[in-house]
C-alpha cells in the first residue's frame, strides 16, 4: 500500500532525512547524532518520526562510518522494485550514527555523569551560600562568641554590647509609595542600576556587607552613574518615606556604610545609595587643587596626579590604599594616615553636598548646597528664565535640572575623564578663601612643648588648648561635610594637592625605653611645623616580633606592586570571599596557610634594620623631606644631636641608603594589622584591636587596670599587646592577643575606660563611630542639627533610629 501512494507523499516524506544525509558529509558523528535527535524530536513528518522511532536508538547498525559515506545516496523514495527486492540499505546517516554510538557513547555518559554531579554540587553549593549570607549576622554571633578573631584591619572597641539590635517594633506594609519606590528609582538610573536588597546574592553582598562588621538588607540598591541622578533618587526616596545609607566603596571598619535591617526601628524601609561608580575627579588651578567626585578613591587619585601632575602629591596616603577608601569618606570620617604631620587629616570646606528637611508646608525637600568654589559652577553662575519667577513652569524645571552644579560638575568631569576637555578650570575668589586642608594642623601638633615648659615651671593651665587632641572622631569643627558620618549626602569635594620635596631620606630609630622616644618626638621631629616630617610612624617591640613573623608575604606584595595596585586589591577580596565561604574553618584557612608560608620567607627588612628591632623595644620608622628651606639639613642636625647626648645605650640610628629599603619599612608597616590576625589565627589565639588618640603632651602606655574600677585578678593579661601609631599625630592603634579561654569583651571595655579616664585620651581617633561607638553629646547634637529628620544613616554613633530621633 506504501509503495502505491502518490510520489509526491514520497517526496514530502523523504525531504528530512535528504537533508540529514547531505549535512552528514561535512558533519563529524557526534554533530550528526546531535542533529538527527535534534531533528527526530522536532522537524520530522510523522510517518518519518515513526520510522526513526522503530530503531534502536540512536539509529544503531554495524556500519562504520567510512563504509556508508562510500555507498549510494539514493533516496528512500526509490523504484518500488528495488525497494521491494532487496534488504533496505542504512543511510549514511545511520551508519554515522552507528560509529558515534560505539566510539563516544561510553565517553559521553562519563561526560554527562560529571557535568550532572558538577551541576547538582554547584547548586547546592549556591544554596548553601545563599542561606549563610541571609543568616550571616546569626551565625557569627554564635560562632565567634567564644574565640574572637581581629579582622584584619584595624578594628575599634565597642561602647556596648556586640549583639544585634533586635528593637523593632511591629512591621506595617509597605505604602504605594514604597512598593512603587524600586521602579521609579529605576526610571531615574536605569534598571540595571537597581537591585533587589532584600535578597543577600553575590550582586547584593558587596554592598549590604561591610568590610569589617555588619550585614543585613535593604528595599533596595541603587547605583547611580550622574551626580543629577543622585540628587532625583535622594528626592525619590524621601518622597516615599524612607531613609537612605550613603555609601563610598565599603570599606568602612566600624559598620556605618551598611544597613543593619532593612527597616529602621519606626518600620521605614532603607535604601542603600551607592555612589562609587561616580569615580571621576579633575584639576584646578595648574593641578594645585583637585576636585574629586564622591566615588573616587585615593588609588584613582593618586594615579591620576602620577599621570597628570607627577610633581604634585595627594592629601591623604593610607596603608590601605589599595582597597580605595574614597576621597569623600575620608572628609566625612576625619581620617588621617601616614603623612598628616604637614597635610593634616582629611578636611575641607568646599564640597557639593545635600541636606534633607522639610519646608514650612510640611513637604520633606532635598537641598543642594554648593561651597566648591569653582568658576562657572557656582549657583550665581546659573541662568534662569523663569519670567514669573514662581519655579511651576515644568520646561523651567526641566531646563535648570539639566544645567544644575551637580549637572555641570558630572558633564565637565566625564569630558576631562575621556580625554575630550584640556582647558584648566580655576577657582573662583570665594573659593580661593576656603579652606581645602587643616592648615593649622601642623601649629597645633608643635604646641605641646609649651605645655611642658608650662608644667615644669609650675604654670599649667587645665583650660591650655595645648593640651588638646590633634584629632579624633568626634571633632565638631568645620563645616557639615566634615565628620558628618553619613549626616549630609557627599557629592564632590575640592582638596588641595602637595608639592612633593626636592629630596627625602628615611631613618629607622630604635629607642631603649618609650621615655626616650617620646624625647625623641616632641625635640627633634615636633621641634616646630615647618620642619615636621614627612612621616613618623612608631612601633613597639611585640608589633614588631608580630609583623616579621605573620606579615612577610603581605610586606613582600606591597613592596613591589604598590599600595595603589589593584592587584592587590583583587588577592585581598578574594581573601574576604574565603573567609565567608559557608563552610566551617573557612574563615581562617586563608591566614592559616600565610602563617606556613611566612616562615619560609625571607624577611622584608634590612639586614641591620633587623638586627635594631630584635635588640631594643621600640623603634620609629621616620622620613624627611627637603622642599627647598633646610628642612632636611636641619632636622638631621637635631637628630644627630639627640643621639650624642643619649649614647648609642639608649638610641640607635639606620639611615636607609636606597629607595627599595626606604620602600621595605613602608611595606613593613603597612602589613601591621593584617598581620596580627595572621598571627592569632597561626597561634591559635583571640584577638582585638583597637584605635585611639592621646593628648599632644603625653604618649605612655595606657594602664590595663585603672584603680578603683576593676580587680586585678578580673583583668587577663594578653599574651601579645601590639602598639603602632601615627607618631606626631599621637594616633595609636592597639592590637591585644588573648588566650582561647579570656572574656575578651570585658578586656576591651577595661582598656577603654583606661584610655578615656587614664590617659584623658578619645575613641576612636580615625575609623569613625559606625555603629560600635556611641558619640558624645556635642557630637550627636551636631548631627541632629545636620539632618533634623533623621533620614539620613539613622542609627549612628548610638543616635535613635526614629524619625525625628524620637
Amino acid at each position: 500500500q506504501q509503495q502505491q501512494q502518490p510520489q509526491q507523499q514520497q517526496q514530502q516524506r523523504a525531504v528530512p532525512m535528504l537533508a540529514v544525509q547531505r549535512s552528514s558529509r561535512r558533519l563529524p558523528p557526534v554533530a550528526t547524532v546531535t542533529l538527527v535527535g535534534n531533528l527526530r524530536r522536532r522537524q520530522l513528518p510523522s510517518l518519518c518520526r515513526q520510522q526513526v522511532a522503530a530503531s534502536p536508538l540512536p539509529f544503531v547498525t554495524t556500519r562504520s562510518y567510512f563504509s556508508s559515506t562510500t555507498t549510494s545516496r539514493s533516496s528512500p523514495a526509490a523504484s518500488p522494485s528495488t525497494t521491494s527486492s532487496k534488504p533496505s540499505r542504512p543511510t549514511p546517516v545511520v551508519a554515522a550514527a552507528a560509529a558515534a554510538s560505539t566510539k563516544s557513547s561510553s565517553s559521553q555518559w562519563k561526560t554527562s555523569l560529571i557535568a550532572a554531579s558538577c551541576l547538582a554540587v554547584g547548586f547546592g553549593f549556591g544554596q548553601a551560600y545563599q542561606h549563610h549570607s541571609q543568616h550571616y549576622q546569626h551565625h557569627h554571633h554564635h560562632h565567634h562568641h567564644d574565640h574572637v578573631l581581629p579582622n584584619g584591619l584595624p578594628r575599634t572597641c565597642c561602647d556596648g554590647s556586640d549583639d544585634d539590635d533586635t528593637t523593632t517594633t511591629e512591621q506595617q506594609p509597605l505604602t504605594p509609595e514604597q512598593q512603587e519606590l524600586p521602579r521609579t528609582l529605576r526610571r531615574i538610573v536605569g534598571k540595571a542600576n537597581v537591585l533587589d536588597g532584600t535578597q543577600a546574592t553575590t550582586q547584593t553582598l558587596p554592598y549590604l556587607k561591610g568590610a569589617r562588621i555588619g550585614n543585613g538588607a535593604a528595599l533596595c540598591i541603587v547605583t547611580p552613574e550622574r551626580l543629577q541622578d543622585v540628587v532625583d533618587v535622594a528626592q525619590a526616596i524621601v518622597h516615599a518615606d524612607c531613609t537612605v545609607i550613603a555609601q563610598g566603596q565599603n570599606t568602612g571598619l566600624t559598620g556605618g556604610s551598611v544597613p543593619t535591617h532593612v527597616r529602621t526601628t519606626d518600620g521605614r524601609p532603607v535604601v542603600v545609595l551607592s555612589l562609587r561608580r561616580l569615580d571621576r575627579c579633575f584639576p584646578l588651578d595648574h593641578g594645585r587643587r583637585v576636585a574629586c567626585l564622591a566615588g573616587a578613591g585615593l588609588a584613582d587619585l593618586q594615579r591620576f596626579l602620577a599621570h597628570q601632575f607627577p610633581h604634585r602629591e595627594a592629601h591623604s596616603v593610607l596603608g590601605s590604599t589599595f582597597l580605595n577608601p574614597t576621597a569623600a569618606a575620608g572628609v566625612a570620617l576625619g581620617s588621617g594616615g601616614t603623612q598628616c604631620l604637614r597635610k593634616g587629616p582629611a578636611y575641607t570646606d568646599r564640597a557639593l553636598y545635600l541636606t534633607i528637611d522639610e519646608t514650612k508646608w510640611g513637604r520633606k525637600q532635598v537641598k543642594v548646597v554648593n561651597t566648591l568654589g569653582i568658576e562657572g559652577m557656582e549657583d550665581d553662575d546659573l541662568e534662569s528664565d523663569d519670567e514669573n519667577g514662581d519655579g511651576n513652569n515644568g520646561t523651567t524645571q526641566e531646563k535648570r535640572r539639566m544645567d544644575s552644579v551637580p549637572s555641570r560638575l558630572d558633564i565637565w568631569s566625564r569630558w576631562v575623564q575621556g580625554g575630550y576637555e584640556k582647558r584648566m578650570r580655576f577657582s573662583s575668589e570665594t573659593g580661593k578663601a576656603t579652606k581645602a586642608h587643616d592648615d593649622s594642623y601642623g601649629e597645633r601638633l608643635c604646641c605641646h612643648h609649651r605645655t611642658e615648659d608650662d608644667n615644669q615651671a609650675g604654670n599649667s593651665d587645665p583650660n591650655n588648648n595645648h593640651t588638646e587632641i590633634s584629632r579624633f572622631n568626634a571633632d565638631t569643627r568645620g563645616s557639615p561635610p566634615n565628620r558628618s558620618e553619613g549626616k549630609v549626602i557627599i557629592l564632590a569635594t575640592v582638596h588641595d594637592t602637595f608639592p612633593k620635596p626636592k629630596a627625602t631620606q628615611t631613618f629607622w630609630v630604635s629607642f631603649d625605653s618609650l621615655d626616650t622616644a617620646l624625647q625623641f618626638r616632641r625635640r627633634v621631629c615636633l621641634d616646630n611645623a615647618q620642619d615636621l616630617p614627612v612621616s613618623l610612624e612608631y612601633m613597639d617591640r611585640d608589633a614588631f616580633d608580630v609583623i616579621d613573623g605573620a606579615g612577610r608575604a603581605l610586606s613582600h606584595t606591597i613592596r613591589w606592586l604598590g599600595t595603589t595596585s589593584p592587584v592587590i586589591r583583587h588577592l585581598w577580596n578574594f581573601k574576604l570571599w574565603v573567609e565567608d565561604l559557608p563552610v566551617a574553618g573557612a574563615h581562617a584557612w586563608v591566614d592559616t596557610a600565610l602563617y606556613w608560608v611566612n616562615a619560609v620567607l625571607p624577611s622584608t627588612l634590612p639586614g641591620p634594620i633587623l638586627k635594631m628591632g630584635r635588640a631594643f623595644d621600640h623603634h620609629v620608622a621616620m622620613t624627611v623631606g627637603d622642599f627647598g628651606g633646610g628642612e632636611l639639613e636641619r632636622l638631621t642636625r637635631r637628630m644627630q644631636d639627640f643621639a650624642k647626648e643619649h649614647g648609642e645605650d639608649k638610641i640607635q640610628v639606620h639611615e636607609c641608603t636606597s629607595a627599595g629599603h626606604a620602600q621595605s619599612l613602608s611595606a613593613f608597616r603597612f602589613a601591621a594589622a593584617p598581620a596580627f590576625r595572621t598571627y592569632c589565627v597561626g597561634k591559635g589565639m583571640q584577638g582585638i584591636s583597637i584605635d585611639y588618640a592621646l593628648p599632644n603632651s603625653k604618649g605612655q602606655v595606657p594602664p590595663l587596670v585603672l584603680d578603683g574600677n576593676d580587680k586585678k585578678e578580673d583583668i587577663a593579661v594578653p599574651l601579645k599587646r601590639m602598639r603602632y601609631s601615627h607618631f606626631g599625630c599621637n594616633v595609636v592603634h592597639e592590637d591585644l592577643a588573648y588566650g582561647a579561654n579570656v572574656n575578651v569583651h570585658q578586656a576591651k571595655i577595661s582598656l577603654k575606660r583606661a584610655v578615656e579616664h587614664g590617659s584623658g585620651g578619645k575613641l576612636p581617633s580615625e575609623h569613625g563611630h559606625g555603629h560600635e561607638y556611641v558619640a558624645p553629646p556635642e557630637t550627636q547634637e551636631r548631627w541632629k542639627k545636620l539632618d533634623p529628620l533623621n533620614v539620613l544613616n539613622p542609627g549612628i554613633g548610638g543616635l535613635s533610629q526614629s524619625y525625628r530621633y524620637r
